[in-house]
């Protein structure tokens, strides 16, 4: 029996460093070197402890992540690589990398609300389901991930290291930021047909979880109503687990 041609495409691929495809072994490359960067800057962050040090590092990574944003946008404004349906940073996880650096360098909390519910609820997807196909030879691969390991890793950073917790409040900052994007970049892609944000008409080439949700206009709708409950499990999830931890803490001592 012959091997599919799924087997056939992606093993014709395997050794050709200008193609990237999800789910291979390129893939979980990246994604186990991604996770191990995370760790480790949350390892330094409690390493160094709160601090003048700890503070010179996070201005490190949010001046990163500017100059990552700089030589990304000069990158696709550059006349022979501007596309309208993919230049414009219109993109979730361009706003989010911008929010990551204005966090980092102003501590606002509407900032870091925002920026988790972005970064964990949404751009931890790009890690299961990218939208790539630009290898690891091709600057576009370098961009996509550094921009998504910087957004997530900023906010993993943010929970692990300087105990960020979301409140009522911020579930409703975040969803309230989240409706704002999404009617800018559906208002966008309807007058010039594209598809910031994966909410237009169009598929990409690799699809994603939006493409699975019917047919638009109407997967939109279906999409907002799970991303506010993605938003609200990530909101619950801590005040339900403090109040799970008290209920063992009495149940010890009562013991």
């Amino acid at each position: 029996m012959s091997p599919g041609p799924s087997i056939l495409a992606t093993a014709s691929h395997a050794g050709d460093w200008t193609v990237f495809q999800p789910f291979g072994l390129k893939h979980a490359t990246v994604f186990l070197i991604s996770t191990a960067l995370m760790v480790g800057f949350c390892w330094l962050g409690r390493r160094l402890g709160e601090g003048a040090a700890r503070r010179r590092a996070e201005l490190a990574v949010a001046w990163s992540i500017v100059a990552f944003q700089v030589a990304h946008l000069t990158y696709w404004f550059l006349p022979e690589n501007f596309l309208i349906g993919t230049s414009l940073p219109l993109h979730l996880c361009d706003l989010a990398s911008v929010t990551a650096a204005l966090m980092l360098f102003t501590n606002a909390r509407w900032l870091r609300a925002v920026l988790y519910f972005w970064a964990i609820g949404l751009s931890t997807q790009a890690f299961f389901t990218p939208t790539l196909t630009d290898g690891v030879a091709t600057l576009l691969f370098w961009f996509f991930w550094i921009g998504h390991l910087q957004i997530v890793g900023v906010a993993v950073y943010d929970v692990a290291v300087r105990g960020f917790r979301p409140t009522g409040r911020d579930f409703l900052i975040g969803v309230g930021a989240s409706v704002v994007w999404a009617s800018t970049a559906m208002l966008v892609n309807l007058l010039l047909g594209t598809n910031y944000g994966f909410i237009g008409s169009a598929t990409p080439e690799n699809p994603t979880i939006v493409d699975h949700l019917g047919p638009w206009p109407w997967r939109v709708g279906v999409l907002g109503v799970i991303v506010t409950s993605l938003f609200a499990a990530l909101w619950l999830v801590w005040p339900m687990s403090a109040t799970l931890g008290r209920l063992a803490r009495r149940g010890a001592q009562g013991v």
